[in-house]
């Protein structure tokens, strides 16, 4: 049985889920912003936080990567607070 494009769409992950692990966690630290904005906002934050970055890829993080381990988020939250 061949499966036309519109099954293999439905089957598939919505990129929204995808992204958002790592793009509400950003909208939590910066609200307020753009959710681009506040993505680039995130990450200039990781990789200029002292040992944050380090920590987080000692765990296997990468700088684009889009989701997050719960010890990746853990990590993230004991350097920079609650958001």
């Amino acid at each position: 049985m061949r499966n036309n494009k519109k099954e293999i769409k439905e089957r598939k992950r919505p990129k929204s889920r995808i992204r958002n692990q790592f793009g509400n966690l950003a909208m939590r630290y910066y609200p307020g912003r753009a959710y681009k904005t506040a993505i680039r906002a995130f990450r200039k934050e990781i990789a200029e936080t002292r040992g944050l970055l380090q920590a987080l890829t000692d765990t296997g993080y990468k700088p684009h990567q889009r989701r997050l381990s719960p010890r990746q988020m853990q990590i993230i939250e004991d350097f920079l607070g609650e958001p």
